[in-house]
């Protein structure tokens, strides 16, 4: 059976195959042509609509991702932060003199794998310094007394210059060799050339009169990549 269509001109019925309407005379074959040149047209510009819409939702995902990973970065606690938050507060309000405070030193003794050091100790002198030995080796530590009155724990050590000892000013936790100066209560850089290696903290936790420290996290360090 044939297909019968209408002329968009005049209405009349017109046979599939037929060039031109039996009654008006109108191109039935250009308007088809007409009709599928727009219909391609239109598929043209929307495969262009949905890959310009594709394109900016990438765009839109990639900004998130960078925002959400500099959010990350600019809020991550350092290391010194991490281990600086987590040691107790053993006595009130410290005040350290504007002129210049010198560590006092001390003894140490490892005991049940831990590193033991008197508690008293380091409430009374605020700033002390002593050595770890272990198999012939010597491990220069430190503990002080941050301003709100935490005790920090750390390997005595300004790596760059390799120093070992420091002493408190104020606010501020200084390396006798080089100057490198940083905040005692977060040991973050102030100035100097050897500012992203503060005195590394290690965990430490007391228990009675004793500030221990596990003795593996302290055999087990390694000098940071300068």
């Amino acid at each position: 059976m044939m297909n019968v269509n209408f002329c968009t001109q005049c209405g009349h019925k017109v046979n599939n195959g037929s060039k031109f309407c039996p009654s008006c005379g109108n191109s039935i074959v250009e308007e088809k042509n007409i009709i599928n040149h727009n219909t391609k047209r239109d598929k043209v510009l929307n495969k262009k609509r949905v890959s310009n819409k594709k394109g900016l939702v990438t765009t839109a995902i990639i900004v998130l991702v960078v925002s959400a990973l500099i959010f990350y970065f600019n809020t991550k606690a350092s290391k010194e932060e991490a281990v600086i938050e987590k040691q107790p507060k053993i006595t009130g309000v410290v005040n350290y003199p504007s002129s210049r405070f010198d560590h006092y030193y001390s003894v140490a003794f490892a005991q049940n794998g831990k590193i033991i050091l008197p508690l008293d100790v380091v409430k009374d002198k605020k700033f002390v310094k002593f050595d770890f030995i272990n198999n012939n080796k010597t491990i220069p530590l430190l503990a002080y007394l941050t301003e709100d009155g935490k005790v920090i724990t750390a390997i005595s050590l300004c790596e760059p210059c390799d120093s070992k000892d420091f002493h408190i000013q104020g606010s501020e936790l200084i390396c006798n060799s080089c100057g490198t100066t940083w905040n005692l209560n977060n040991l973050d850089a102030i100035r100097g050339s050897c500012g992203k290696y503060p005195p590394d903290p290690v965990p430490s936790i007391v228990v009675g009169n004793e500030i221990q420290i596990n003795e593996y996290d302290v055999t087990s360090w390694t000098r940071r990549n300068i």
